[in-house]
């Protein structure tokens, strides 16, 4: 008897709790409704006036109302200035180069993402903790590293390679703050202190003497090494031989197009090839602030909702901002709401396109989405869309573009989930 009393109360007090968080959810949901309604009259209040309530920002983070800032900031100009491409698309044949599993995503333990990167005209290099590939134009492998590590991973960047080879890298062994290089054949030929390259007066968690990250400058002669923490506090220009100076700025110094946006989730920057041109991207770290980051242009500032990449395009024509982006190998369902907006550099809103950003155009100063049925569009400037392409092995199997080079015709793709290195013949124009 006793023991069914307990149960019974037990249900009684379980059926409370169910009430209550349904109580709870119920009166969520009413805020945000309530809260939408405001965001839409603060937004008849624009149409009629051009001015914005001073409580429109609140209204819209409360009300999950992001339809009503994207149709601001595009001055309600949505559908008339969507980019749809109806240009027929090519059909590009892959040859894959490089077929070693790559992992696409952070997991446990100590298996981390691959990284790739572009590092001169004619090299390319892939990179995981343990491991580095080096690639001509062509995809032809030209070095393997194998890293010895203690302790460490290598940070977010794991290694670079020099053109002939010789590749550097840091965290052998966890925080050891130093970049440590390495011949082509991987014999050890230096370490240097963080702190020596870039000397601070301290060493808090913001200015910690990390190798926040390196990569070949873009005359393949030299590494540029950020070092700090996230952002990094200062840049380097670290030769083979083990001699450095201190330089200003890292956009003027790396190939075209390679560094796009740099820095900490809720405080990342870019800048145009010159260095000329910045753009900022703010977000708050918890709280309603996320997912609704500020992008600071060189004429005006706003919210962008779900915001995250960023970049200006070759000769500062445009700048795009990615929305909604999913995973790599997300279903075209998962991914249709990726968009990719454009701006002048001003910060002026031109159009928008659906899919996510898979490369720019060096050959024509362009930008390559990819869209939901994963064909690649090219818009160029004037936000025009003269080529679009699709791409497939030798054997008809169907290609998902990850990252397009197409001046020299290189790119990195999905076949089945995994990561390929793969090349093709780029299309003449």
């Amino acid at each position: 008897m006793k023991k069914r009393r307990v149960v019974l109360l037990l249900g009684v007090c379980l059926g409370m709790t169910s009430l209550s968080d349904a109580a709870e959810e119920d009166k969520w949901e009413k805020e945000v409704k309530e809260a939408g309604k405001e965001a839409e009259a603060d937004f008849a209040i624009w149409k009629s006036t051009g001015k914005l309530p001073e409580d429109f920002e609140d209204h819209v983070k409360r009300g999950d109302r992001a339809d009503l800032v994207q149709r601001i900031f595009s001055n309600d100009k949505l559908a008339e200035t969507e980019i749809k491409p109806d240009a027929p698309a090519t059909s590009c044949e892959v040859t894959i180069r490089d077929t070693a599993t790559l992992e696409t995503a952070v997991k446990e333990s100590r298996d981390h993402s691959t990284v790739w990167r572009r590092i001169t005209k004619d090299r390319f290099e892939i990179w995981t903790p343990m491991s580095g590939k080096l690639f001509d134009e062509k995809g032809k492998l030209l070095n393997e590293a194998k890293v010895r590590r203690g302790d460490g991973w290598g940070r977010e960047w794991y290694g670079a390679f020099l053109p002939d080879g010789r590749w550097i890298t840091t965290d052998i062994d966890e925080f050891d703050k130093e970049v440590t290089a390495f011949s082509a054949k991987g014999k050890r030929l230096w370490s240097i202190k963080g702190a020596k390259l870039a000397p601070s007066a301290n060493e808090d968690m913001s200015a910690l003497s990390l190798i926040a990250w390196a990569r070949s400058d873009k005359t393949g002669k030299a590494w540029i090494v950020s070092v700090g923490s996230e952002r990094g506090r200062g840049y380097a220009k670290v030769t083979p031989d083990g001699k450095w100076e201190k330089i200003e700025d890292p956009w003027t110094e790396c190939l075209p197009q390679q560094l796009r946006s740099r820095g900490m989730y809720i405080d990342r920057s870019t800048k145009s090839d010159d260095g000329k041109l910045v753009v900022n991207r703010t977000e708050a770290g918890h709280g309603i602030g996320v997912g609704w980051p500020d992008y600071h242009f060189s004429a005006t500032e706003f919210i962008i909702p779900n915001g995250d990449d960023f970049g200006i395009l070759p000769d500062s024509w445009s700048v795009f901002v990615e929305t909604d982006c999913g995973t790599l190998d997300g279903t075209a369902e998962e991914r249709k709401d990726e968009r990719v907006w454009l701006f002048d550099t001003k910060g002026v809103y031109q159009h928008w396109i659906k899919g996510r950003t898979v490369g720019a155009s060096l050959a024509s100063a362009g930008l390559w989405i990819r869209q939901p049925d994963d064909t690649c569009t090219l818009v160029e400037k004037g936000y025009s869309v003269k080529s679009r392409l699709t791409f497939s092995t030798k054997e008809k199997a169907a290609l998902v573009p990850v990252e397009l080079h197409d001046d020299i015709g290189l790119g990195v793709f999905l076949l089945n989930d995994k990561l390929v290195l793969g090349t093709w013949e780029p299309v003449a124009k």
